[in-house]
């Protein structure tokens, strides 16, 4: 038997989708399509491949998705983000995470 008081963990993966915020709208309608049922998004800045991304005016920004999900979840999205975003401004990694189970 369980103890109510001792919290409930499993095993999980944490997603971090990094994208031009010009892509976020078509991201946002896939996810729930791979399985995601609940993601976290902020607008970033920063610099790498593409150079300096920040939100202005006259420029694109950078928007940072975060999804937990199962491992093979994380699989079907990276699979997804390689077959449809080749090319394009997408960066993704993932970490393996102890989740609080509700």
């Amino acid at each position: 038997m369980t103890d109510p008081q001792i919290p409930r963990t499993t095993h999980a993966k944490l997603v971090t989708i990094v994208t031009a915020s010009e892509l976020w709208p078509q991201l946002e309608v896939d996810l729930p399509r791979l399985g995601v049922s609940a993601y976290t998004w902020m607008d970033v800045s920063g610099r790498g491949g593409h150079g300096l991304r920040h939100p202005s005016l006259f420029l694109s920004g950078n928007v940072r998705v975060e999804v937990i999900v199962s491992a093979e979840v994380a699989q079907t999205i990276f699979e997804h983000l390689a077959a449809h975003y080749e090319g394009r401004e997408v960066a993704a990694f993932a970490v393996d995470v102890v989740t609080l189970v509700r």
